[in-house]
C-alpha cells in the first residue's frame, strides 16, 4: 500500500506530459486522477502506434519480423510490469491510476526508443 503510494505521488511529480501534469493540477480525486492517467497512456499509446508505423514503413522483410517479435514481447513485458507494480492495489480505487500511469511511462520510453532506432538510419 505504501509503495503504492508513493509511486502515485512520484507519477504525478515526474510526468513528462504536460498535458497529464495540468490534468492532476486540475483535480486530486481519485476518480480524476485515474482518468488523467488513463488519458495519459491513450495518448502515449497514439504515439507507440504512429512510431511504431514509421519503424516498420522502414525496414525490410527479415528486420521487420524480427522487430514485431520484439514488439509483442515488449508489449507483453510492459504490461506484465505494471500488473507487478499495482499488484498490492489490486481492486482498489487506485489501481486504475497506477496500471494506466505506468503503461504512460513504459510506452514514452518505448516511443524514445523507436525514434532512437529511426534516427540510426538516418
Amino acid at each position: 500500500m505504501i509503495s503504492a503510494l508513493l509511486f502515485a505521488f512520484a507519477l504525478q511529480a515526474a510526468t513528462t506530459d504536460p498535458v497529464e501534469q495540468a490534468c492532476y493540477d486540475k483535480d486530486h480525486s481519485q476518480m480524476a486522477m485515474n482518468r488523467c492517467a488513463g488519458e495519459a497512456f491513450e495518448r502515449a499509446d497514439v504515439e507507440l502506434n504512429r512510431h511504431w508505423k514509421a519503424v516498420l514503413a522502414d525496414s525490410d522483410t527479415e528486420w521487420k519480423t524480427i522487430m514485431i517479435e520484439g514488439q509483442r514481447g515488449w508489449l507483453q513485458y510492459r504490461d506484465n510490469q505494471c500488473e507487478i507494480v499495482a499488484f498490492a492495489e489490486r481492486g482498489g480505487s487506485m489501481w486504475p491510476m497506477i496500471i494506466s500511469g505506468c503503461r504512460a511511462e513504459l510506452t514514452r520510453q518505448r516511443v524514445q526508443q523507436l525514434v532512437d532506432l529511426l534516427s540510426e538510419g538516418d
